[in-house]
């Protein structure tokens, strides 16, 4: 038990972080304003904590790998869009930094609870979870709940407790049974995806979390927070792409995408889908058949979520939230699906197993490629056909991976491991960044396949990729303002396209530290809130004076967080920075992108000139001593210099 400090509501932060080992049971605090002023919160502290408490050679999934969960800096607030809760780890699927973010009501709880991040140490020697009830903090018996979904865990955990709004998050079989791409599942339906983060939970025998705040969280400049609250409302209010995400949720970037080849086919054998195929899965087949209601989480201006049932067919009575553009890429693209009510359900169980949806497609499309190849045959796959668009194998192979049961084992190891573990040439259909599936296409938009490709945590567009490319006619001056050049380049244009990249990366740092979702920024449109806006709700929410500029760099500090763990931990240098070979050597076959690779030599080009402005070298792609010193990160100077991996 931890005993409560109190902390003066004079700022948007709670004021402390917990730290839990599971080992010893010891528990004790300490305050989240040591770190603040250098790294705002939330994914920027989590990742500061992390570098300086795992070292390069522990292994994901051994007791001295830490789980730190953190609330973003604004969360708490009526700032629109803060809701959102980072979760960082070494990754098992990568080796390097593993970062994900979720929404929900879990990080508002825990800050009205008191605290602004958790850093989990050690391993329970049972199955245990963690119950935070303000200042009262114990670890609880967990037994009865090893082996049960993720939903029946969160119902248990509220009945136990007898109380309904408490917030949890949790792992279901997958994380238990170590799967590399398990993910953690907050509120029951929304992913901390992405690095496997579920299977280091589950390797410290942590079936969950829950946390039950009554406390509140003040701001120092009440009347001058609000008036910037009003505003960036009233923006958000005005924007077309925040309407278009309010009417359709994600899924309306599904036919966008496919029009300009980034719809992934088959494994990404091609990029782009028959546009009568894609019509059967399509926004409109969801909104019109499925769409029980619209869901929006704390402090959301656009509730972009859907609670969805199937009224009929195999599948009939499942309800479930979702589902994103990534269910139409995963299964409705790469595995070739076209029945929506299969796609539901698959999306659910991903939920219910906590597998993340990406890794899981992509080891699957994998398989299903090796199959259609004569490289896999029934005899390997426990008897299985690997037939495109077969929905009951892909959810027979969902199963599978979650308990890790026969041909699943296999899978659970992620495309990567799993071509190398089989050989026979399959290590060619692994389509993989830095180790981890990846769902994104990038043979069309040069940008955007620049961002996935050096992401930080490997195989993500939200790391960095842009979506301005899928944006034409925008006047010169939004783009000199926003970026910094003339126009955005044609997206299949190499011209500045790491210069947006560069951008994206230190924007999406920000709002992950901040905890406002990453689809309210100008990630997500032009039109919506930029740095300055934010800088004016952070100034007045902590009462201490940030420009747009500044918080910038900050995004700058985190990025390189980022990159020197993933150097001293995994090695990665220049080489790891490259998109899947099937990119660079295979075109898309149709589509009004018919034709489009991604060029090796200009590739090069852009991927020298990301390495300048980072002010990084451009042979070995690793840091510079002079920039990290410029940053504030003299330590991590000092330990890439002492193991010889800085210029």
């Amino acid at each position: 038990m931890v005993t409560r400090t109190e902390v003066a509501k004079s700022n948007c932060f709670a004021g402390k972080i917990l730290y839990v080992n599971l080992t010893t049971g010891r528990m004790w605090t300490e305050p989240t304003m040591a770190y603040a002023e250098r790294f705002l919160g939330g994914r920027g502290i989590n990742n500061w904590l992390l570098y300086k408490r795992v070292k390069p050679w522990v292994t994901p999934l051994e007791s001295a790998n830490v789980l730190i969960i953190g609330a973003g800096a604004l969360v708490g607030t009526l700032a629109p869009c803060a809701s959102r809760l980072s979760v960082d780890g070494k990754s098992p699927m990568t080796g390097g930094v593993g970062s994900s973010s979720s929404c929900g009501y879990f990080a508002a709880e825990l800050k009205f609870a008191g605290y602004d991040h958790i850093v989990i140490q050690g391993r329970a020697r049972n199955p245990v979870y963690l119950w935070i009830d303000e200042d009262r903090v114990r670890i609880e018996d967990a037994a009865h709940l090893w082996g049960k979904l993720v939903s029946e865990t969160v119902s248990s955990i509220k009945e136990e407790r007898g109380d309904d709004r408490i917030g949890v998050l949790a792992i279901g079989p997958a994380g238990e049974n170590l799967v590399r791409g398990a993910c953690i599942i907050v509120d029951q339906a929304r992913a901390a995806g992405r690095c496997g983060l579920g299977a280091v939970m589950g390797a410290k025998n942590l079936k969950a979390i829950a946390v039950r705040g009554k406390g509140g969280i003040g701001v120092a400049e009440p009347q001058r927070f609000m008036e910037a609250v009003d505003r960036a409302w009233g923006k958000l209010g005005r924007s077309e792409s925040a309407r278009r995400r309010r009417e359709w949720g994600t899924l309306w970037a599904a036919p966008v995408c496919n029009e300009i080849g980034l719809f992934p086919w088959k494994n990404f054998q091609d990029d782009y889908v028959e546009a009568d195929r894609l019509k059967r899965i399509s926004p409109q087949v969801y909104s019109e058949h499925y769409q029980v209601r619209r869901l929006g989480y704390m402090s959301c201006p656009i509730s972009c979520s859907r609670i969805y049932e199937v009224k009929d067919g195999p599948y009939k009575g499942l309800i479930c939230e979702g589902i994103e553009a990534n269910d139409l890429w995963n299964f409705g693209g790469r595995l070739a699906i076209d029945y929506p009510p299969a796609i539901l359900k698959a999306h659910h169980l991903c939920n219910e197993y906590g597998l993340d949806q990406d890794n899981a497609a992509g080891s699957i499309a994998w398989a299903f490629e090796c199959y259609e190849k004569g490289l896999l045959t029934e005899e390997d796959t426990d008897g299985l056909s690997l037939e495109w668009g077969n929905y009951e194998v892909v959810i027979e192979l969902l199963r599978k991976m979650a308990y890790r049961e026969g041909f699943g084992d296999l899978l659970a190891e992620g495309s990567k491991r799993a071509s190398e573990i089989i050989g026979r040439g399959s290590e060619a259909f692994a389509i993989h960044v830095k180790g981890q599936d990846s769902m994104e296409p990038m043979r069309a938009c040069k940008g955007w396949a620049l961002g996935c490709a050096v992401s930080t945590r490997g195989g993500s567009h939200t790391r960095g990729a842009n979506l301005a490319e899928l944006y034409s006619g925008l006047p010169k001056e939004v783009s000199e303002r926003i970026w910094g050049i003339p126009a955005v380049p044609d997206r299949h244009s190499y011209k500045d396209k790491a210069k947006l990249v560069v951008y994206y990366e230190r924007l999406q740092a920000i709002v992950d530290s901040l905890g406002i979702c990453l689809l309210c920024s100008n990630w997500g449109g032009p039109d919506q809130l930029d740095p300055e806006d934010l800088a004016e709700l952070y100034s007045a929410a902590v009462g201490r004076e940030i420009t747009g500029d500044d918080l910038m760099l900050v995004g700058e500090r985190i990025h390189n967080i980022e990159k020197a763990f993933n150097v001293l931990h995994a090695g990665f240098k220049r080489q790891d920075d490259y998109p899947p070979l099937r990119f660079i050597e295979e075109p898309i076959r149709s589509g009004p992108a018919r034709g489009e690779i991604l060029d090796r030599a200009q590739f090069d080009q852009m991927l020298d000139e990301y390495y300048e402005i980072h002010g990084w070298d451009k042979e070995t792609g690793w840091q510079r001593k002079a920039q990290l010193e410029r940053l504030g990160l003299s330590e991590i100077a000092a330990d890439l210099e002492r193991s010889g991996k800085i210029l």
